[in-house]
């Protein structure tokens, strides 16, 4: 099956913008009668000619750990080329590197300090920052005690989760007060990012009822599945009632004035219907997405999409001569084998053998080890299958503080020497891009993903081996025939067949109604067990036949580097164009329906 680009789910979006409803009786189920008509009748009153999209996101371009800080990035300043007027507003994290020394250098610029703020039960104290340096008024919040994480601004040393919860809660407490201060205070469309902005849905509302906003509305995109649990003691210190449901989700999303998106159309349907979602991660949240089901949005490209060869290489490719493109391909090779053999770093483990005039093509694969949705340790468990020397393997966790979890990919090393090295440490950013350049083939074997970054290979000439799931099916126009669950039904119905392959995709061949019981267990299970679950084993053999595929094309330059030219022309067509006028779509259901 081959997968088209954006435009083949247009009428998907559509026809899921033209089904949503706003339920009142979610409203009734939290406020009184009296505060339901107070909000009601300031509502009526939204001026949708002067509404002001207000850009929620707990990354922003100084802490940032994933795809959600270059969204935050991007798509405010598209918006605001299409004409609407967008605030960007994001906490101030504390003990973030990179923001005090924005902080240090003026750039963020103290707006002002010491506002005693108040949310039901809760009260703090505001200081807030102006970035200087944006396109768009953008601003950080300060809230002492609160968002002092560090250079990742999710993880705490604390071993309770509530830390992050409580900063959550907090930043959605602040938020209204700061666009009261700061003289937003009028027809304004909350665009919330991920569960930790969410509350903001519920914060916004007591905001209108208590006059410190006039009109106010919200819509949520989830860049993930994740949720939190909230405690009673939570809800009452926040909203002095037991708002209904168990988590942040649960209680947010009720509220919502407008259709609930995610980052790609795959993804959600997959929280609907993909057996490791609607079974693990989402069950919780079936009831809503039955009545509501998430939209998807595709991300556009998160930078400018810049060929790494020549234009004469580029040239000579269109009429099929592709000796300059492999040629420049082989210089990167040997830079990035120069890179990999010069390291001396102690963390380091393994060394690749790679001896003149090899022609193994070296497997490039990075992310954070979460191995609750990489699938990084599918990759280890194919690989090891592959004659030794077949192939090369370069792995580059950036995340690696679980020992016992990197203890099993330094097993597998050892056991393949000379063909895998693992660099357990973040690389920068120049160094990323100079080794996918000159790596063969970028391996993504996501047991979920959003959207991802497949992008990112193929605009450095790089052809991408992934699992078929999420944003991956949208990215990557596989040349195998590939394996597609029954659960996504029709939604691939409306797409054309492409000839121009740019990777390869897998999927394990296993039952949706079983696949559900062995997510369980297979997440359960430790990375060396998990080979014994059947589904896992599915993925492994799927996996091993791309790998073996892969390796097979590396032999075949014309059409290896056939691959490499599809590639970097097709990430041309993943704009924020589409992005940016579909979530314009959905601000005007928030103007028109959302009340």
């Amino acid at each position: 099956m081959m997968i088209d680009s954006y435009g083949a789910f247009d009428h998907i979006f559509q026809t899921k913008l033209d089904s949503w409803v706003l339920i009142q009786k979610n409203l009734h189920e939290v406020f009184s009668q009296r505060e339901f008509d107070l909000l009601y009748r300031t509502e009526r009153v939204f001026n949708p000619s002067e509404r002001i999209i207000v850009f929620l996101s707990f990354e922003n371009s100084y802490a940032s750990l994933g795809g959600l800080a270059a969204v935050a990035r991007i798509l405010p300043k598209k918006l605001m080329e299409i004409g609407e007027k967008v605030v960007f507003v994001t906490p101030f994290h504390s003990a973030n590197s990179a923001v005090l020394k924005a902080r240090d250098k003026g750039i963020l610029k103290l707006k002002f300090s010491d506002a005693v703020f108040h949310l039901c039960n809760y009260e703090g104290v505001l200081n807030c920052y102006e970035d200087t340096s944006s396109d768009i008024p953008s601003f950080h919040l300060e809230i002492k005690n609160h968002f002092n994480a560090g250079d990742n601004p999710y993880f705490y040393n604390e071993i309770s989760d509530e830390k992050l919860l409580f900063d959550s809660l907090a930043f959605s407490a602040s938020v209204p007060y700061a666009m009261n201060r700061l003289g937003y205070a009028s027809n304004l469309i909350f665009h919330a990012h991920d569960w930790e902005t969410a509350p903001i849905s519920i914060t916004s509302k007591y905001a209108v009822i208590s006059n410190l906003l006039n009109q106010a509305r919200t819509v949520l995109t989830l860049h993930n599945s994740f949720d939190a649990g909230i405690p009673d003691e939570f809800k009452m210190l926040f909203f002095n009632k037991l708002i209904p449901g168990h988590t942040i989700l649960q209680c947010s999303l009720p509220l919502l004035n407008g259709p609930l998106t995610t980052v790609s159309t795959p993804f959600a349907h997959e929280l609907r219907h993909d057996p490791i979602q609607k079974g693990i991660f989402t069950d919780h949240l079936q009831s809503y997405f039955s009545i509501n089901p998430p939209v998807g949005i595709e991300n556009g490209m998160f930078e400018e999409p810049t060929c790494p060869f020549s234009d004469s290489a580029i040239s000579k490719a269109f009429k099929k001569n592709f000796s300059a493109i492999l040629g420049q391909k082989q210089n990167f090779r040997e830079k990035f084998i120069g890179q990999l053999c010069t390291c001396t770093d102690p963390a380091i483990i393994g060394k690749l053998t790679i001896e003149e005039g090899c022609t193994a093509p070296i497997f490039f694969m990075s992310g954070r080890l979460d191995i609750m949705q990489k699938g990084f340790d599918i990759i280890f468990y194919a690989f090891e299958r592959l004659p030794r020397g077949s192939a090369k393997l370069f792995f580059c966790p950036s995340s690696a503080s679980n020992t016992q979890n990197l203890s099993f990919f330094r097993e597998c090393a050892e056991r393949c020497s000379g063909d895998i090295t693992i660099w357990p440490f973040r690389i920068s950013n120049n160094q990323y891009k100079s080794f996918l350049q000159g790596s063969s083939f970028l391996l993504m074997p996501s047991f979920y993903e959003p959207f991802g970054a497949a992008t990112e290979g193929l605009i450095r000439g790089v052809p991408v081996i992934a699992r078929g799931t999420g944003g991956l099916w949208v990215q990557i126009n596989p040349c195998n025939q590939v394996n597609t669950p029954q659960f996504y039904g029709s939604i691939f119905a409306g797409k054309k067949s492409r000839i121009l392959p740019t990777g390869i995709l897998f999927r394990e061949d296993y039952p949706d109604d079983l696949a559900e019981y062995k997510w369980r267990d297979l997440l359960n299970l430790p990375l060396e067990s998990r080979i014994e679950n059947p589904l896992f084993c599915s993925m492994v053999d799927s996996a091993h036949n791309a790998l073996l595929t892969a390796i097979d094309l590396y032999k075949k330059p014309q059409e290896y580097a056939a691959m490499i030219l599809n590639g970097t022309e097709n990430v041309k067509s993943f704009s924020w164009d589409k992005n940016v006028c579909k979530y314009r779509k959905v601000y005007d259901i928030v103007c028109n329906r959302g009340i």
